[in-house]
């Protein structure tokens, strides 16, 4: 067990040696108004206590305030505590000894009636391994001596009724206010930038542009954790900042420094290990299994994956809980409010919990979890989707798309059978939410599946339309091979609905090559063969829609007739993403028909719609352009259906 036991001149020392080193003072770069704030709260309050995730710089900030209050006439004892063991009443006992030679300690014991004693500041310091003991210890004092002040750093609040508690967080990795980056002669760099720059000086030559460009990189990496920032800094002794900027995306336990301040904060991994040794068995068991998870996550998610063995379903909310007070997990939305709580897990303590799981051989377990998980999100968001929800479903795979690309990622590489059909399988359910904004992602996860997949999966021909749609403008020779592969299936099978999808896309891929005609009729017999209720894919309004567009230079009547009938399709009023591409192909035709003034208002009621732009993103951009075309007298847009093809 080590104690440092005494004043802040150590403090002193600290600060004078990193002048004289030509180092800025550390704890005030980007930390200046939460030194402001611990200042006020310091001359107001009796009790302060910093708390934040490991390697937010909580003791770096309060030596600095506390430096002030020395300072001010106020006499400082220091108590650390930053290891993990000790007896039961050490804490007791080290502070007693601190106190002696003290106006607190030469009034009598730090137990019995004290009378009140001069401007005495307690500041204890790395409180963690005693948290529990500090608590009875500090609430005794502050009763005792009514004239003491204490300043605690630790994780996690005391508790105490007259508590006031700074929260510290990480730097921000954007552009700070111009007015205060101008007074320290560095405008439009973010405070994590700052403090990058500050801890490699001579070792960053270059601060150009795209120099700043990549050590901002590095930080929104790193989150602008102070320490993993200082410590990527400290790396340009070795690597370039290229290659540090790519090793940071591939992880960060593995950033370190020979010199650090603290033991714990020799590396991350140590920084955050001290952590998890102070975390409970059951604490332990969910954060690794929790970091199977990337991005956000809910309870939900949470318990379907960290149920088992010691951990009973009913103790994982709970347990959440405690990990986000340890600042292990981040709440991504109010804890309080009507919502589900959300959590996200840092990429370090992520990347620690993981070899944590697979140390203890549940991580193939855990994966299972995940991907079933995954499909059962899939299972939901199209359900919503296909029954007017699509907002709904939009959000939950907004909250759960990192999740879905680690599942299908994880696929690529999994030796089992049926991984690579399982994720085919959901990817090809997920067809409105790549076609809607990620073309490029749900194509490369397809075609990468495809080819793990057999062609007599019941998920390749869905998957391979999809797929074909998607690269139909990019890639019209790829489309057409996809598409050839699965028509012969289609036609036997008496697949109606594929062979209409079949049909639209080489429509698409007509019309990209800038044969209306032949698009036209590919468009017509999609709208034929399609039945009135098809599900897995678009509708006839969609093909209507696509058919006004094709027909509107040739034939106008035809092209607004066409228009007509995509918004007459019924259930047209639950189906945001196909009502807004109908009236953008029924604004563009009449448009086109010299009818300016009712194309704008058709536009300008589709744009209003509140839906159409969180769920049919393009068409509703390009009804934007057509608004701006028709204001400002340009040119018609591009006739094609948006959003159609990647």
């Amino acid at each position: 067990m080590r104690k440092q036991v005494g004043e802040v001149d150590t403090l002193l020392r600290l600060v004078a040696d990193s002048r004289a080193a030509g180092r800025p003072d550390d704890p005030l770069i980007g930390r200046e108004p939460q030194l402001l704030c611990l200042q006020a709260l310091l001359t107001g309050h009796r009790l302060v206590t910093v708390t934040g995730p490991a390697g937010v710089g909580k003791s770096l900030l309060s030596e600095v305030a506390v430096r002030r209050a020395r300072l001010s006439r106020r006499q400082v004892v220091r108590v650390s505590w930053p290891e993990a063991t000790g007896r039961p009443g050490a804490f007791r006992d080290a502070l007693r000894q601190a106190l002696l030679g003290t106006p607190l300690g030469r009034a009598g014991s730090a137990e019995g009636p004290q009378r009140p004693a001069p401007r005495v500041l307690l500041f204890l310091d790395d409180v963690d391994p005693v948290h529990d003991e500090c608590v009875g210890v500090v609430q005794r004092l502050l009763l005792d001596h009514p004239s003491l002040r204490v300043l605690v750093t630790a994780r996690r609040p005391l508790g105490l009724g007259d508590e006031a508690v700074l929260r510290l967080g990480p730097l921000a990795t954007e552009a700070e206010d111009e007015d205060e980056a101008e007074a320290d002669g560095e405008e439009g760099l973010s405070p994590a930038v700052r403090l990058f720059l500050a801890k490699a000086g001579g070792a960053l030559r270059s601060r150009d542009p795209d120099t700043l460009r990549l050590v901002q990189a590095v930080c929104r990496t790193l989150e602008g954790l102070p320490l993993a920032v200082e410590l990527a800094a400290a790396q340009l002794d070795s690597y370039s900042l290229h290659d540090v900027a790519e090793l940071v995306e591939h992880g960060q336990t593995w950033l370190s420094s020979p010199r650090p301040r603290r033991r714990r904060h020799r590396s991350i991994d140590a920084a955050i290990g001290a952590v998890h040794t102070l975390c409970t068995p059951w604490m332990r068991m969910v954060w690794s299994r929790a970091s199977i998870l990337a991005g956000s996550f809910g309870e939900g998610s949470a318990v379907l994956v960290c149920t088992g063995g010691e951990v009973a379903e009913h103790q994982v909310p709970g347990l959440l809980t405690q990990l986000a007070a340890c600042g292990l997990l981040r709440h991504e939305n109010d804890p309080h409010g009507p919502a589900e709580p959300r959590y996200r897990m840092p990429p370090a303590v992520r990347e620690f919990g993981a070899r944590r799981l697979t140390e203890a051989g549940e991580l193939h377990i855990a994966v299972e979890r995940r991907a079933g998980h995954c499909q059962r999100v899939a299972h939901i968001a199209e359900h919503l989707w296909e029954n007017g929800h699509q907002t709904q479903a939009m959000r939950l795979l907004a909250d759960e798309h990192h999740n879905l690309v680690a599942m299908l990622r994880h696929a690529l590489t999994d030796p089992a059978p049926d991984a690579a059909g399982a994720a085919l399988e959901t990817a090809a359910q997920l067809w409105f939410w790549w076609v809607t904004g990620h073309p490029t992602t749900g194509l490369r996860f397809l075609l990468q599946l495809l080819a793990r997949c057999p062609d007599g999966h019941p998920a390749a021909a869905p998957a391979s339309w999809l797929a074909a749609w998607l690269c139909a403008r990019t890639d019209p020779g790829t489309a057409r091979i996809l598409l050839d592969r699965i028509w012969p299936g289609a036609v036997l099978d008496g697949d109606d609905a594929l062979l209409a999808r079949i049909a639209h896309v080489h429509g698409l891929v007509a019309l990209a090559a800038g044969d209306a005609a032949q698009a036209a009729g590919l468009f017509e017999q999609a709208c034929l063969l399609t039945p009135d209720h098809a599900t897995g894919g678009p509708g006839r309004a969609v093909y209507l829609a696509a058919l006004a567009l094709a027909r509107r230079d040739t034939a106008p009547g035809a092209a607004h007739r066409a228009a007509v009938a995509a918004l007459a399709q019924p259930g047209l009023r639950d189906d945001v993403w196909s009502r807004v591409r109908a009236r953008y192909a029924q604004a563009l035709v009449d448009h086109a028909n010299g009818h300016a003034a009712r194309a704008w208002s058709r536009a300008h009621r589709a744009t209003a719609d509140a839906e159409s732009a969180a769920c049919a993103p393009q068409a509703h951009a390009a009804l934007g352009t057509l608004l701006t075309a028709l204001r400002t007298g340009g040119p018609a847009p591009d006739p094609r259906v948006p959003g159609l093809s990647a």
